[in-house]
Order: structure tokens, then sequence, then C-alpha cells
């Protein structure tokens, strides 16, 4: 089976998740270290709190790593028949006739309102996103505001990327759905 694969637009949005990484195995190692160099606590609530601190820097590293390695497997798909976006654990289907809609746009984020987000920072945006005046977009990519593929589909939801070239992914993907 042929398919066209795209990368998204490069973005700065993998150093969040790294610099979260870096900062919680700073703190875990920082305890290993006073442990190691004063001794384990008598206390036991200071025992358990190091101990409690540790276990979740640990897991907020590794959190932390992991969306930083998902951010680079973000590529999108055109087959004959669908367009699949993945990144990391995420991956939505778009069969070609179910698009109604395709536009560039850009989009004003309502960070307050927002709940259902897995992932949203400057640089990068992952699951269902709220803007202003369009509702929630399902979100793979590389940007939340600017220059972001909005794909409406014909059951009333909607799908941004933002793929490496943007007009040529646009008129591909425009040119398959049978759009013209």
């Amino acid at each position: 089976m042929s398919y066209i694969k795209m990368k998204p637009s490069f973005s700065w949005g993998w150093l969040f998740p790294f610099h979260i990484f870096l900062l919680t195995f700073f703190v875990f190692l920082l305890h290993v270290y006073l442990s190691i160099v004063y001794g384990l606590p008598q206390k036991t609530y200071i025992f358990v709190s190091v101990l409690i601190t540790s276990i979740l820097s640990c897991l907020i590293a590794v959190l932390g790593i992991l969306y930083t390695i998902f951010f680079f497997t973000m590529n999108y798909k055109l087959t004959p028949d669908q367009l699949i976006l993945k990144c990391g654990w995420h991956k939505k289907t778009i069969y070609y006739n179910q698009i109604e809609k395709i536009s560039i746009e850009n989009l004003k984020a309502n960070f307050l309102a927002d709940t259902n987000s897995v992932l949203k920072v400057p640089g990068y945006a992952i699951g269902k996103v709220y803007y202003f005046g369009k509702g929630y977009i399902y979100m793979c990519a590389t940007r939340v505001n600017k220059n972001i593929l909005v794909i409406c589909l014909k059951n009333g939801e909607k799908v941004g990327i933002t793929p490496k070239n943007l007009e040529e992914f646009k008129n591909i993907l425009i040119e398959k759905a049978g759009l013209k």
C-alpha cells in the first residue's frame, strides 16, 4: 500500500516536557544525594516524605521523557483512503469521505476553559483543545494557535494539524477528499 508520510513543522515544543524531565530528575537526584551524604533521616515522617517525593519525581520524569520522545514521533500519513495522525500512543484516522472543509486558520485557545487536552504548551498540542469561536478541536500539532490546518468533518468534529509544507499538504488533502 502506498502512502505519503509527512512530518509536522518544526517547533521548540519538545523543550517543555524535556525540562520537566530534567527538573524532576534533578529533584530525585538531590534527594538521593542528601540521603547518601547525610544519612537516612531518623524521623519516620521525614523518611516517608523523601521517599514519596523521590517516587513522584521519578514518575513525572518518566512522563516528561516519554512526551519528549513522542513529540519526535508525530507524523501524518496520507493513504489512498484515509489520513492517519500519529503522535506516540495518540492515533486518529480520518477517512477522506468524512471531510467537509479544510482551511488554514489562526486560532485563539482558551486555556482556562480547556479540561480535555492531554498536553497543550507553546509549541505542542495533543488532544482536544478549546478555541474561542470554534469550540473543541482535536489537535495533533506542533503549534497551538498560528497556521493550523483545520479539518472539519461531516459529523461536526474538527481536527487541527501542522504539517511541514502546509499549502502542499492542504492541496493534496483537498484533492484526495474531492473538495475541489
